[in-house]
């Protein structure tokens, strides 16, 4: 069967799509290099601790751990919500997506690249630091809503850190941050659909 008029209107012809692909990727190389060279002592040591304590979600794994072992059940509740979000996002999304779509870390191929801090070497795009701070600041601030402007500049500033340590391109850090932010708000929907179902069964 042909494809409709409308179907065909909808999508790009192939010089169109190639043209969308070659001048966003040529906007994110453009503002990583931005980030990158403007940079400051006093910057430097913020955004490199902000980076650090986010390394492989070690911040939100010891938070989710502490509030497991001696917090009230509604908080062990958080936490287990957080600790088993941040391992579906990671593990069966993001992976398979920087394994789908494998970038290189913009240090190792783009010249002049300034690289402060811990170096990976596996993909580049999505990235972690983003994904794992979002899902956290959005399951945590919503059990302590006086957290959530502080959680939210942290979130910014770890997001910030990435491309300019030169580990992260801006859009690894965008779609990272869109999947932390989908997963946390996935969970809470998830976990107000279980306590309807539990509360009709009563």
């Amino acid at each position: 069967m042909a494809p409709s008029k409308e179907a065909s209107a909808r999508s790009l012809p192939p010089g169109q799509a190639t043209a969308v692909v070659t001048f966003v990727l040529g906007w994110d190389r453009q503002a990583l290099l931005w980030v990158n060279a403007h940079h400051h002592r006093v910057l430097d040591a913020i955004l490199l601790a902000v980076s650090f304590v986010g390394e492989m979600g070690g911040l939100w794994i010891v938070v989710g751990l502490a509030l497991l072992a001696i917090g009230r059940p509604r908080y062990r509740r958080t936490a287990a919500m957080l600790l088993v979000t941040m391992i579906v996002v990671d593990r069966m999304i993001a992976a398979p997506l920087g394994h789908w779509v494998y970038r290189e870390r913009p240090y190792l191929v783009i010249e002049g690249i300034r690289q402060v801090g811990h170096r990976w070497a596996g993909s580049s795009f999505p990235s972690g630091h983003a994904h794992s701070v979002w899902v956290a600041t959005i399951i945590l601030s919503k059990q302590w809503r006086r957290l959530r402007t502080p959680l939210i500049v942290f979130s910014v500033l770890t997001c910030y850190a990435r491309p300019y340590l030169g580990m992260h391109y801006p859009l690894d850090v965008i779609v990272g941050a869109a999947l932390g932010i989908g997963g946390g708000f996935a969970a809470l929907g998830v976990e107000r659909l279980w306590r309807r179902v539990k509360e009709e069964s009563r």
